[in-house]
């Protein structure tokens, strides 16, 4: 007769505490992937709670240009550097790289840092065939990723392996408002476990209009837990490539010496759209003639903007922001 799921279940668990008595019916491994079956098995018997959140389409991946960068209320400021393939190396400030896929919620593939005792860190991770994609977002949806990371002591250099899994799961839809604005996102939870010992949860607020999260909590086992919100978003305009950044300083030059305050100069370099207008102009006690201006960098639904003054010379307009750091260099 075949035996229930469920009771095949908590049949390996009596078995394992029956192990005393009973000898090895099973090993630790064995054990570990019962409970992990049971653990996700009986969401099935959970009451399922009504979604109370905006109505939101199916999410499909995030993608990222060159120079798009995310700025968080905690203090941490990522920028994409570049792209590899179907990937994207992100600069996390100082010599901090991780490379990642579309999907964040999954681990950093790749990964590098200078630790505090200057002690060069590094390792890597892989997704094992047979995992779910938890994308396209859909509420209620739940999946299982199984990885394998790698990382080097940097004492030793001995290469040290580990197999982890994860639970990923969209709880929920929530209209969030955080710093950088109000947006309708999809809450997505994944757990990570190591064996059958759960690890960490990390939840983030993913806002389908700007292909970005917006939130992130995180927990771990230690007991310790981190919170940050979204504050700005958008290319920046110093990290986008460099055709880009030639080209949105010609823009600014064409609209400071044509346009009227208000008339906007637009272009456009492959996804990254350009957009200058002056704003205001004005004579300085020196006789010089200066504008303030907007610039928009968008690309991939995200817009930056800065307000900047230029003032003009026999070269042409001279940005504020340009001199500054001139007089910064000479000192």
């Amino acid at each position: 007769m075949k035996m229930p799921t469920l009771s095949r279940h908590f049949g390996a668990l009596s078995c394992f505490l029956g192990l005393a008595l009973l000898g090895a019916c099973q090993t630790l491994d064995d054990f570990g992937a019962k409970l992990n079956e049971l653990n996700d098995g009986m969401g099935q018997y959970a009451e399922k709670t009504e979604n109370t959140g905006p109505d939101l389409a199916p999410a499909t991946l995030p993608d990222f240009g060159v120079g798009d960068a995310f700025v968080f209320d905690s203090g941490r400021a990522i920028y994409v550097e570049k792209i590899s393939g179907d990937n994207f190396v992100w600069n996390g400030g100082g010599d901090y790289r991780f490379e990642t896929g579309a999907d964040f919620t999954g681990p950093n593939l790749e990964w590098s840092y200078t630790d505090k005792e200057d002690r060069k860190r590094s390792g890597t991770a892989s997704i094992k065939d047979g995992s779910q994609s938890l994308w396209p977002l859909e509420y209620d949806k739940m999946v299982r990723v199984s990885t394998k990371s790698e990382n080097i002591d940097p004492d030793t250099g001995k290469v040290n392996s580990y197999d982890q899994w994860l639970t990923c799961k969209v709880p929920a839809t929530e209209r969030i408002e955080v710093p950088a604005g109000t947006f309708d996102t999809y809450v997505i939870e994944c757990s990570r476990y190591y064996g059958q010992w759960w690890m960490q949860t990390t939840k983030w607020w993913y806002a389908p209009e700007i292909g970005f999260y917006v939130k992130r909590d995180r927990s771990w086992n230690s007991g310790s837990d981190h919170s940050e919100s979204l504050m700005t978003y958008g290319p920046a305009p110093t990290k986008i490539p460099k055709k880009a950044r030639d080209q949105l300083a010609q823009t600014v030059q064409t609209a400071l010496e044509n346009n009227n305050s208000g008339d906007a100069d637009k272009t456009r370099v492959s996804s990254l759209g350009i957009s200058v207008t002056p704003l205001k102009t004005f004579k300085t006690d020196k006789g010089n003639w200066c504008r303030t201006y907007r610039q928009e960098l968008s690309s991939h639904n995200r817009t930056s903007q800065q307000i900047k003054s230029a003032c003009r010379t026999d070269k042409g307009w001279v940005v504020e922001d340009e001199v500054a750091a001139k007089t910064t260099a000479e000192k």
